[in-house]
């Protein structure tokens, strides 16, 4: 015998009022359950809306970010083309995040075939605005500086909050 014919037999062994009385916790069971899940889709769409609406406020502020430095223009041309690469950094990354956010400047090494001059910058506890205010003042510099890589690492107790590093490249293919 399998579990539904036995299931039909245990039912028809029953009276009338306890089959009612089974169909009536049987549909009581089915409403609860369509009710917890229509509960917990309503919690998730709450918490997606939410989360899509902090990230509307980050574009918003890159956005404007982005408008304020296109505002102030690019910085006086000098003749940047002397100037070797580590001071022009340095100048942008204290303009940007200020000295006290430097973490380190190394020369990176670079391919034999590669005739870029390449320096590793790493910045601490900086936020998103001044990451983005340090890429576009080596974009803006004559000539522009290009960005090899570029990676964030977001700290944990503070998620406004990155350590950066950013390799930087001169004099070759960007």
């Amino acid at each position: 015998m399998t579990a539904l014919a036995r299931l039909a037999a245990a039912l028809a062994a029953r009276s009338a009022r306890e089959r009612w009385l089974l169909a009536v916790a049987g549909a009581v069971v089915a409403v609860a359950i369509a009710a917890a899940a229509a509960l917990a889709v309503r919690d998730d769409l709450a918490l997606l809306r939410a989360r899509v609406a902090g990230r509307e406020r980050e574009l918003a502020a890159v956005r404007r970010l982005a408008a304020t430095l296109r505002a102030a223009g690019p910085p006086p041309a000098t003749d940047e083309e002397a100037a070797a690469l580590l001071p022009r950094l340095e100048a942008a990354a204290e303009a940007a995040v200020g000295r006290e956010r430097i973490a380190r400047m190394t020369p990176a090494g670079a391919a034999a075939s590669d005739a870029a001059e390449r320096v590793e910058l790493a910045v601490r506890d900086a936020s998103l605005a001044e990451v983005v205010r340090l890429l576009h003042a080596l974009e803006a510099g004559t000539p522009p500086l290009g960005v090899a890589r570029l990676e964030l690492r977001k700290h944990v107790d503070q998620p406004t909050r990155f350590e950066a590093t950013v390799e930087v490249v001169r004099g070759g293919v960007r």
